[in-house]
């Protein structure tokens, strides 16, 4: 009867774990696009309790074929043991491309974890049986502490620094995971002496059943700062959509807007440029509005490549752009506006649009006012458009014109 309860129980610890590891991925991972009959496969094929074999099966495989060592050989338990590892790595980096994770640390992170509860949670009989993942010669109390206090450091040191994205209040200490390491040993051993003193199969299942309450616990914190991390990210995504043009990546005239209220910091000077892309609405009508997007993009990359911690690229809405500088001198400004001219020109090399672009500067020091500034760079714009459309300048297509 104890050997028809250990065998369901061998069963279902499997199934569970397997089942538990699918929808750990999937919720923590699974992004659209991606097929969940794929990601079943993969937790099937790739799981840490799979690898175990696998990673057992090879050496003893090799070794019996080739050298003739038996089975349960302690270099190939050795050799199994470096394999595990390096496949639970393998594998964990295979699935987190194949996922697109934002951090494939984080899936392997979730493979360790799996990876440590299968190791720990083995048969527990005693004598030279090999049909457990630690063997007993391994299963020393020393060994045993190591291992759990390198899992303790891996959360002492991991979680905490993802617990740092997460919100403030939601954080989950890493001490929390001391409760099962600690407890671990004395249940371990415990039900181990009752395996070797009354020869049943108890143990192990009590022994599967407080690995799967160990899991339980690792899962839950590391779902809910995987969904605090991505509460996060989304906060950031939203924030980054709602103040840059979607097309180009500069900031918006919103952010724009929220900026020149906040007068822009407060800077000790500033230096304001207006631009604006010749040629545009023609370009658009007569050829479409995918080279006029080409347009817009490649003068939106002669703005970005100029900026930095204090000068920032603004698409204000449709062929019209603006550039503001702070905390610089006048002479910085017109270098700035020289790289700028110099990258512009560099970009023109590429492609089939030819860019050209009016550009009026102002440069203030003390006090300002923003629209003003605005009002006086626009008019130098409009002159320098003037004067470049005077003396034939205007954006083209090189291959249609």
């Amino acid at each position: 009867m104890i050997n028809v309860i250990n065998l369901v129980s061998d069963i279902a610890f499997t199934i569970i774990f397997i089942l538990l590891f699918y929808f750990s991925l999937k919720i923590c991972f699974l992004r659209e696009g991606k097929s969940k009959a794929v990601l079943f496969f993969l937790a099937l094929l790739t799981n840490p309790y799979t690898i175990v074999w696998i990673s057992l099966f090879i050496p003893a495989f090799i070794g019996g074929l080739i050298f003739g060592i038996s089975y349960d050989g302690e270099g190939i338990i050795l050799i199994g043991g470096f394999l595990y590892i390096f496949l639970i790595i393998l594998f964990s980096c295979l699935v987190g491309r194949w996922l697109k994770a934002h951090n494939i640390s984080l899936v392997l992170f979730l493979y360790l974890m799996f990876g440590v509860v299968c190791a720990l949670s083995g048969d527990s009989a005693p004598g030279n049986n090999v049909d457990y993942v630690i063997s007993v010669d391994a299963q020393t109390i020393l060994q045993n502490v190591l291992y759990i206090a390198a899992v303790l450091l891996l959360y002492r040191f991991v979680v905490r620094d993802l617990s740092k994205l997460t919100d403030r209040k939601r954080q989950i200490s890493w001490k929390i995971f001391l409760i099962p390491l600690i407890t671990f040993l004395p249940v371990y051993y415990i039900f181990d002496y009752l395996t070797y003193r009354y020869g049943d199969g108890i143990s192990d299942i009590v022994v599967r059943i407080y690995s799967m309450i160990v899991l339980a616990l690792f899962l839950w914190a590391f779902t809910v700062i995987i969904r605090n991390i991505n509460a996060t990210n989304a906060a950031i995504e939203a924030q980054y959509e709602a103040e840059h043009d979607k097309l180009t990546g500069l900031y918006n005239k919103g952010k724009y807007i929220m900026l020149k209220e906040d007068h822009f910091g407060n800077p000790g000077s500033i230096a304001l440029f207006n631009f604006d892309v010749n040629n545009l609405k023609y370009i658009n009508d007569n050829y479409g509005h995918e080279y006029g997007d080409e347009l817009i993009i490649k003068a939106a990359q002669s703005i970005h490549a100029v900026t930095s911690d204090n000068v920032f690229g603004f698409r204000m809405g449709g062929d019209e752009y603006a550039m503001v500088a702070v905390n610089i001198t006048e002479k910085e400004a017109e270098e700035i506006h020289s790289r700028w001219e110099k990258t512009l020109a560099e970009l023109n090399t590429q492609g089939d649009v030819f860019c050209v672009m009016a550009c009026g500067i102002k440069y203030c020091k003390g006090e300002f006012d923003a629209d003003e500034l605005f009002h006086q760079a626009d008019d130098q714009m409009y002159l320098d458009k003037k004067a470049r459309k005077d003396r034939g300048e205007t954006s083209y297509l090189r291959n249609l014109e």
